[in-house]
């Protein structure tokens, strides 16, 4: 039985696929190698995985990566090629095309992000197709140990969603701001203490949202200053644990004072709108049908999507080595399968009032769903 990484050779007609770049910004060189750094180095895939490293990483990357085989810049001359050429990149780019000879490619696959300049000098010597990682695709289906690295990163989200909601829930409502110990609650307090716990917690926090009042009606607002009483706060945490790499996302939104009738139900509808997403997953159903029967919930509430007001973004999305990866709850949402890690983040947004979103976290099972997401939705503190 050919192995996954052969059929997409066969399927696309290559010898080989090849990443260059770093595997902290790169979730797919990460997963393919279990190899973190920062420093760029080359994995060519073919039904064996070879690593091409600098000699400052040949140690680690031969103890610490699941890669078949680790070679070292120095094998190939670098030093004597950056004598030779006129600046580095070209010298390793001679590396690299003595590296993919010495592996038999004539035909070479590379993904889209893949460096221009690279790309441009690699085509003197082979046929090169720009694809679609298939490394992408393949993270989508999420084995145990991941799948239990996503629930210990998603207990300390909820650890640190609850320092924030103790955090505000201590505050106090004067005239339009929320003031705790005398001074007004600010966005940057509430997202310290996430962070501090999150930290605690082995985890590190990229962007974290506690967007307040207004703001709240911009999703992807950090929000900043003082944080408004009587209105919604959107506050959307998506941790990264440092050691397993896997990402958690939960969002909640709080108000702490009275709630208008309009805002109540408009926080609502948002519930609804989740319950509906939550209950449509399962395995074989496609991701813009769970995002269709969102949006319907909100049309039958009497809120229409309109751009730059009411539902405004998709459903849902992958979660795992990447906070945004696949597969999509939205318009254009493939076949659910059985382990996709996916969020059901419904949202309404008005720049008059604010933002309300739900987020949970959940795998798709055969027959419905398992939420890793254990966190009450409350709504006035």
């Amino acid at each position: 039985m050919p192995s996954p990484i052969q059929i997409f050779l066969d399927r696309h007609n290559l010898d080989g696929f090849l990443f260059v770049g770093d595997s902290i910004c790169d979730a797919d060189m990460y997963y393919l190698t279990h190899f973190l750094a920062g420093d760029k180095f080359a994995l060519l895939a073919q039904e064996k995985t070879t690593l091409l490293v600098s000699s400052m990483e040949m140690g680690r990357a031969g103890k610490e990566s699941i890669a078949d085989e680790c070679l070292s810049t120095t094998q190939y001359q670098i030093m004597e090629k950056l004598k030779r050429c006129e600046n580095s990149e070209e010298a390793y780019c001679r590396v690299l095309v003595e590296f993919l000879q010495g592996h038999g490619i004539r035909r070479l696959g590379v993904p889209f992000r893949f460096p221009a300049g690279f790309y441009q000098h690699l085509t003197m010597d082979f046929e090169v197709s720009i694809l679609e990682s298939p490394a992408s695709r393949w993270r989508g289906i999420k084995r145990q140990d991941e799948l239990d690295a996503i629930g210990c990163t998603q207990r300390a989200c909820e650890r640190a969603m609850r320092q924030a909601i103790l955090l505000i829930g201590s505050s106090k409502p004067r005239g339009e701001l929320l003031y705790r110990d005398g001074e007004p609650l600010t966005s940057e307090k509430v997202r310290g203490a996430i962070e501090v716990s999150l930290l605690e917690d082995g985890c590190e926090a990229l962007d974290t949202i506690v967007a307040g009042g207004l703001a709240g009606a911009d999703p992807h607002a950090r929000g900043t200053g003082p944080i408004a009483a009587n209105a919604p706060i959107v506050i959307d945490i998506f941790p990264r644990s440092k050691s397993s790499r896997y990402f958690a996302d939960m969002t909640r939104t709080v108000l702490k004072g009275e709630a208008t009738p309009e805002i109540k139900e408009i926080y609502e509808a948002v519930r609804l709108a989740q319950d509906e997403g939550l209950k449509a997953i399962r395995a074989g159903i496609f991701g813009k049908e769970v995002h269709s029967r969102v949006s319907q919930v909100f049309l039958d509430q009497g809120y229409p999507e309109r751009e730059g007001r009411g539902f405004t973004h998709s459903t849902g999305h992958g979660v795992g080595l990447d906070v945004h990866e696949k597969p999509l709850l939205s318009e254009i949402g493939e076949a659910l399968q059985v382990n996709h890690v996916v969020t059901v983040e419904p949202g309404l947004y008005y720049p008059d009032i604010g933002g309300v979103r739900l987020e949970d976290l959940v795998v798709v099972k055969e027959n419905g769903s398992e939420n890793l997401t254990h966190f009450e939705r409350k709504l006035v503190l």
